[in-house]
């Protein structure tokens, strides 16, 4: 499911962003983030309460669909009554318009919550993979076509729209489940009982991961923002095949296992290291190959590639941390994970406000650097270590076992890194076209990195060889039926 709707999604993109350019780019950027904030508001944590419900009764669906749907009209309206102060805030006059149209997604993604969740508490991906990748595809033709006869930035526009409505008409004929006119507010009070305190932690784990891309457009404009969000995007596709499929299912798993810590933890690990073995890897090949990406897409896209390796760094902090909020969850603990979130989500925007005054007057290379650099060292020397307390404090799973992990593929990805700049420094793929370089730049150090990476990781091997045993019986002729049988 996050493979085929990532890998369309980034291909449309790449695509869009050559096509477009990082002013139109940055507009929808700057939209969408304020559309991200307010569905924080609009699942007001219902999906997390729904998974993790031991004793779900049909009215606590029935009674979230109803509460969400009443939420995404009022929070539409809103959207469009604030449109002109974001655009204003932002500089761009035309934000106004852009985001009145996308607070439809807002009804349209709040019809979708609480079937999303039904399907995920019983570990239906099938059906979500077949609605996300059919979304992806038809947004991301739509979106192209439109660029290429001169849509502009309502062709970004129309590949929101028309991605979420598919998915919407989806997911309601493929989901089992439909919703009734019944509500219960006991059943409601139930879920808002947990979902509070989700909701209070959500907010604070938005502030905390996406307070550069909610003030770079505030500070500094679309320019620097579309450039920005793009690099970010690079990243965020690495955790979304790698980290984001593990991430949907910890929270059912580690809710499965709350009452017993030895199983827990060996869960924690297990998610630890399926995420980190090819996340860490894949996330410093990404940063050696960073100059030849960025180059293949425009010319005006390259003042993001310096920014672009640290934010491949920052990603590394985002896969570490990414199981303490499943984990708080799942053993009854979102008050302490909204407090802990909102703690580091005042640092997060503290850090982006203080670097944005140094570099008002700085060039946008140097813009978007410092907010990178700023993202870096956030998440790696503050985030990762407080995240790493709290996991062996209700777990067992202490810095010794994480270095253990995370040590192969740390010395994988350090190994891509060298093959590039012995390349480079060797003026090998400095003189042939963009496309080109990038082919040789990932293949060499993809490759160098999963030959140590098989050297050193028993687990990777293991992995290896199931992969390959599960491909090889896939395409295994079956053998013929005994007569009579």
């Amino acid at each position: 499911m996050n493979w085929g709707q990532r890998a369309l999604g980034a291909l449309f993109t790449f695509v869009l962003a050559a096509l477009l350019g990082p002013h139109d780019f940055g507009v929808v950027a700057i939209a969408m983030v304020y559309i991200a904030l307010a569905h924080v508001f609009l699942e007001q944590g219902f999906s997390t309460a729904l998974i993790q419900r031991e004793d779900l009764e049909p009215d606590h669906l029935h009674s979230a669909f109803w509460l969400n749907l009443a939420s995404c009209v009022v929070l539409a309206g809103i959207t469009v009554a604030v449109s002109g102060w974001w655009a204003e805030v932002n500089g761009a006059p035309v934000l106004r318009d852009v985001l009145s149209v996308l607070s439809l997604v807002l009804v349209i993604e709040g019809l979708n919550i609480v079937q999303q969740a039904y399907l995920q508490r019983r570990a239906e991906f099938k059906k979500l993979a077949i609605r996300t990748n059919v979304a992806a595809l038809v947004g991301g033709v739509l979106g192209v076509s439109l660029a290429l006869g001169g849509g502009g930035v309502w062709a970004l526009v129309a590949q929101q729209l028309a991605g979420d409505a598919t998915a919407l008409v989806l997911i309601w004929i493929l989901s089992p489940w439909k919703p009734r006119l019944r509500f219960s507010r006991r059943h409601a009070r139930d879920l808002l009982g947990f979902s509070a305190n989700v909701f209070v932690a959500n907010f604070g784990g938005f502030v905390n991961r996406r307070a550069d891309a909610l003030l770079v457009g505030v500070f500094f404009g679309p320019v620097v923002a579309g450039i920005y969000r793009l690099a970010d995007r690079f990243s965020d596709l690495i955790l979304d095949l790698t980290m984001r499929p593990v991430g949907m299912i910890a929270l059912p798993l580690f809710s499965r296992l709350q009452r017993d810590r030895e199983n827990l933890r060996g869960a924690v690990e297990t998610c630890l290291r399926v995420t980190l073995i090819p996340g860490i890897p894949a996330l410093l090949v990404l940063a050696a190959s960073s100059d030849f990406l960025l180059a293949l897409i425009g010319p005006e896209w390259a003042a993001g590639a310096d920014a672009l390796k640290l934010l491949a760094l920052a990603a590394i902090g985002k896969a570490v941390i990414s199981f303490t909020g499943p984990l708080l969850f799942a053993v009854g603990r979102p008050g302490f994970r909204a407090v802990m979130l909102w703690l580091l989500g005042a640092a997060s925007a503290g850090t982006v406000v203080v670097v944005a005054n140094m570099l008002e007057s700085a060039s946008e290379e140097q813009q978007i650097f410092g907010v990178a650099l700023s993202r870096a060292l956030l998440f790696l020397l503050v985030f990762v270590p407080i995240n790493l307390v709290i996991i062996d404090r209700l777990t067992g799973f202490g810095l010794r076992a994480f270095a253990a992990v995370a040590a192969a593929p740390t010395a994988a990805g350090v190994s891509a890194i060298a093959v590039v700049a012995v390349l480079r420094e060797a003026t090998a793929i400095e003189s042939i076209p963009a496309i080109a370089g990038l082919a040789v730049a990932v293949v060499l150090a993809a490759g160098t990195a999963a030959g140590l990476l098989f050297l050193l990781d028993a687990r990777f091997r293991e992995y290896a060889r199931r992969l390959r045993r599960g491909v090889a019986s896939a395409y295994r002729p079956s053998a013929p039926s005994a007569p009579g049988r």
